[in-house]
């Protein structure tokens, strides 16, 4: 309980293209995520929207997985 004031570093979760908070959630769908804050719905695409760069999708764990690796842009396209 040292670090109770660096509550932004303890959520480690996307923050989601609408409203910028950190509170994307998966749904049941998969490859789908909903903002718990604005209740935005967003989907993960396999193509990168800004440079066309095509990734495999795996079941992803970390906040990197929804970058695109090539030019760093958001792989999530709101639904």
């Amino acid at each position: 309980m040292s670090d109770a004031g660096s509550n932004s570093s303890v959520l480690d979760r996307a923050p989601c293209p609408n409203c910028g908070e950190p509170w994307l959630r998966p749904t049941q769908l998969p490859g789908r995520l909903r903002c718990v804050n604005c209740l935005s719905r967003f989907e993960l695409v396999s193509q990168c929207p800004e440079c066309g760069e095509h990734q495999t999708i795996a079941r992803m764990t970390h906040t990197a997985d929804m970058q695109c690796q090539t030019c760093g842009a958001s792989m999530l396209k709101p639904t």
